[in-house]
């Protein structure tokens, strides 16, 4: 008999019974392989149901709104408690072998808790809302002042971040459990807490680092997060609460008869039919998941490889943002000067135009808060070895990067745009700020009255600019 009929030519589907239950890793797998369907479709379900989440509460912290920030983290709670119920009860019913359809199950799981669930998620998005709100208040105000936030405050907020992990993993592990009505939400939770803290903490620390970790990278995770983003770290933070579910609230586990041996034999070739049959049935679930992976991490390979490293670096800082057709004029001109720094055959110049103003009146919340988030990361860096500047003087009162980088003489070693020929000489065209084409801008005109600081005089293409 060859190796995969032994494997998988046995009574039954192939494999022996379920028990002894497996546990662990291979316990997520034998999971995994067998109701990825019903993951896949719960978490495009949570993914609907919290998008106005993101949307609403990264309006409110964009435009550092506190009032914007609590009415959308409310409203839109509504409908991110359902959300994670929904993801709880997927991962449990599969933990405890429920061979029900998942859809008429989450309707039912629905109809039966949604005023819990909704209570649940307007209170817990509240909470998260204001401290993504706090934090985003605290770094913007460190970096109008020109420094990071210390140790003490990170660590703070990251605690914060970790508890509300921690008790909304924890009251959606318990709240579709049929309790009797006395039993609170929050005294559930602490049952759990009390019976394992470690277990409770590792299973917020696993929701945690997988939804904030898509937070972090999108928009890059959104292919992620519509696949993986939320079942991956749900099932493996209810596998971690099940036994202590199991032992404080008596949540069973159903055993998966064995179906009976067929009653006649099966010849060589339906035997070969049923052993493939067999091993798909077990096994679609991974090779589906490894697809998606391939697919994914060929995806992220393509823009890594596709990517061209630039040669040299150049930030514009403006009140107002320049057209992407002038900032693509600029590097081309640039170029011209340049030569092939990283020997990988192109000339790349690129230009980053910071919107950003000392005066926050003269832009708009959205572009100063991602322009001063963008320099900061840049002056870190050291990425930009020119600075072209609308107003020097803000910027130093700012940051403290001229002083730093030029001396407390920074004011006397700007250049300004003008009476450097190679700059002011090069054709740069114009741009239109009318859709008609009546009204339009010459870029040179509008760079005339800025200054260039050079933090590098080493630097090869400011080195070409002056020969």
């Amino acid at each position: 008999m060859s190796i995969y009929n032994a494997l998988y030519g046995r009574d039954g589907h192939g494999v022996g019974p379920n028990e002894p239950e497996k546990k662990g890793f291979a316990r997520f797998c034998q999971m995994v392989g067998r109701d990825l369907g019903q993951l896949l479709g719960t978490n495009l379900m949570v993914c609907v149901l919290c998008l106005p989440a993101a949307l609403g509460v990264s309006l409110g912290v964009t435009l550092l709104s506190l009032p914007l920030t609590v009415v959308c983290s409310a409203v839109t709670g509504l409908l991110t408690g359902p959300a994670m119920v929904l993801l709880a009860d997927c991962a449990l019913r599969s933990l405890q072998n429920d061979p029900s359809q998942w859809l008429p199950r989450a309707k039912q799981t629905l109809a039966a808790y949604w005023k819990a669930a909704c209570g649940f998620g307007c209170i817990g998005t509240l909470v998260l809302g204001l401290l993504c709100f706090v934090s985003a208040f605290v770094f913007e105000a460190a970096a109008q002042q020109g420094y990071y936030p210390g140790l003490a405050v990170l660590v703070f907020l990251a605690l914060d971040f970790l508890v509300l992990a921690v008790l909304g993993t924890l009251c959606a592990a318990v709240l579709p459990l049929q309790l009797p009505a006395s039993d609170s939400l929050l005294r559930r939770a602490g049952r759990l807490l009390a019976a394992a803290p470690a277990r409770c903490i590792l299973a917020g620390v696993l929701m945690l680092a997988g939804i904030g970790g898509m937070i972090l990278l999108f928009p890059v995770s959104v292919f992620w997060a519509v696949l993986f983003g939320f079942w991956l770290p749900g099932l493996a933070a209810m596998q971690t609460l099940f036994p202590v579910l199991r032992q404080e609230y008596g949540v069973e586990v159903r055993s998966i008869p064995r179906p009976a041996a067929p009653d006649k034999p099966l010849t060589a070739q339906e035997q070969k039919k049923r052993s493939r049959a067999n091993w798909w049935y077990y096994n679609w679930g991974i090779v589906a998941v490894a697809a998606m992976v391939i697919v994914g991490v060929a995806y992220v390979a393509h823009g890594l490889l596709t990517t061209v490293d630039p040669d040299y670096t150049v930030a514009v800082v403006t009140a107002e943002a320049l057209p992407d057709e002038a900032v693509q004029r600029l590097q081309t001109a640039l170029a011209d000067y340049a030569e092939d720094a990283n020997g990988d055959g192109a000339v790349v110049v690129q230009v980053n135009n910071y919107t950003w103003s000392a005066d926050a009146a003269l832009t708009d919340m959205n572009g100063q808060m991602a322009g001063a988030t963008q320099m900061n990361t840049d002056l870190a860096n050291g990425e930009s070895k020119i600075w072209i500047l609308d107003d020097p003087e803000g910027f130093e009162q700012a940051y403290g990067a001229l002083s730093e980088k030029l001396g407390a003489d920074w004011q006397a070693k700007l250049i300004p745009w003008s009476s450097q020929p190679a700059l002011s000489g090069l054709e740069l065209g114009s741009y239109n700020t009318a859709d008609d084409g009546s009204q339009t801008v010459d870029i040179q005109s509008r760079f005339a009255g800025y200054s260039v600081a050079v933090f590098d005089a080493s630097d090869a293409l400011w080195q070409a600019l002056n020969s």
